[in-house]
């Protein structure tokens, strides 16, 4: 990676007719978010995405799915290429928000700082130490819900099969549904 990388990405939004005349509403490091249509109600977004294990994330068959993991309605292919090198694709997913001050920025919160204090007790052994500290995660009750817990373990069966790293140190890699439902959002990141 370049020593002078931005952490965001810095690109412009893809031409392509999906994504004329759209709001941008947020990047991060290897996506752009644009607003999209509604439909029946459910507010979406079209993920720009320049990582293919962002994309791997969103469109596999054997992602991980459930009550908190995105909702994905789309895969609308790649247009061009980011300055990063990779394609970028265009995948329509459900609108998430920044977590507020309820339950699940509680939760976020606690999964990040137990993500980090792991990562800690097992940094001694460098790269894989954030595989090592999302197992301990995956298999140590925590007080958070059953369900929080079998996505946890879905996200450590994800990142061993695609050689991806975990990233829940920041809790932004976290979001929630209108509803206040926690939503992994971005917990993965390529090596």
């Amino acid at each position: 990676m370049r020593d002078n990388a931005s952490p965001i990405i810095t690109d412009p939004i893809p031409d392509h007719p999906l994504l004329h005349g759209r709001r941008e509403i947020g990047r991060g490091e290897s996506s752009i978010v644009v607003e999209a249509d509604a439909v029946d109600g459910q507010e979406r977004v079209y993920k720009i995405l320049s990582s293919p294990t962002d994309h791997a994330y969103y469109t596999a068959s054997d992602r991980p799915m459930g009550r908190h993991f995105p909702v994905v309605f789309a895969d609308h292919g790649t247009v061009g290429r980011s300055s990063r090198g990779f394609p970028f694709h265009i995948v329509e997913v459900e609108r998430l928000y920044p977590l507020g001050s309820g339950e699940a920025a509680r939760v976020a919160a606690q999964i990040s700082a137990s993500y980090y204090d792991a990562c800690m007790m097992w940094r001694n052994l460098a790269q894989d130490m954030g595989r090592i500290a999302l197992h301990h995660l995956a298999v140590t009750p925590m007080g958070w819900s059953d369900a929080v817990q079998e996505s946890l373990r879905a996200l450590e069966v994800f990142t061993e099969e695609y050689g991806a790293l975990p990233d829940l140190i920041k809790t932004d890699n976290l979001m929630m549904r209108q509803d206040g439902t926690l939503v992994f959002s971005d917990p993965v990141f390529m090596e």
